[in-house]
């Protein structure tokens, strides 16, 4: 049987609540299957109606990578939903204390790169991972004032690559970054998306030596 428009727009209702971007999310809408997948990790749900008040739900959820499966009716799948988006909400928006271990390298810097000009080659592909960055960073849903300071600072960043060595250049990257999180021109709430925008830009932030 089909899922209806109605239940999809109860569905949607969920992600408004807890402000998750649904841009950030593949949905597939086949005639009697729903599927919401986060596009960056293996957090999903699908949804499958059976009879007119019978649903099969399976779902992954953010500290479960096995499928949790059930036929319950509509207001019970609606509670697992919601508790299902709020407990990625909370995994997308919450820092773990690591990340400035974590991040400490994640551009790849070695000693050899403290004279180390970039290729003409990387120079294109770093400039064109900020021009990727550039349209990402539009899903977030900033105001247009702070979202024209991000693409601002984007702009120099892409302006250094010709100025500065590759230790240099990444070494003003990372304190760039840290400096829109940190004085919340990127709002808290937006900050795990953000990152992972800056990660899928730029493969991880690895640039080759």
């Amino acid at each position: 049987m089909r899922i209806t428009n109605v239940e999809k727009k109860q569905l949607s209702d969920v992600f408004l609540k807890f402000k998750l971007n649904i841009f950030d999310f593949e949905t597939t809408g086949e005639y009697e299957v729903f599927k919401i997948k986060f596009k960056y990790d293996y957090f999903s749900f699908a949804i499958v109606k059976k009879k007119p008040s019978v649903y099969l739900m399976e779902y992954c959820s953010v500290d479960n990578k096995n499928v949790i499966s059930s036929e319950v009716n509509w207001n019970t799948l609606l509670q697992h939903f919601l508790e299902w988006a709020k407990k990625l909400y909370a995994e997308l928006n919450s820092p773990t204390g690591w990340e400035s271990f974590e991040n400490t390298n994640f551009l790849n810097a070695e000693y050899e790169e403290l004279n180390t000009n970039f290729t003409d080659i990387e120079k294109r592909q770093t400039k064109q991972s900020i021009k990727d960055l550039k349209v990402k960073i539009k899903l977030l849903n900033l105001s247009p004032d702070k979202l024209e300071i991000i693409e601002s600072k984007l702009d120099s960043l892409s302006i250094k690559i010709d100025e500065l060595n590759k230790f240099d250049w990444k070494s003003m990257f990372i304190g760039t970054i840290a400096s829109l999180i940190m004085t919340f021109v990127v709002p808290q709430e937006a900050g795990g998306m953000f990152w992972e925008y800056i990660k899928s830009s730029f493969h991880n932030l690895k640039i080759s030596a």
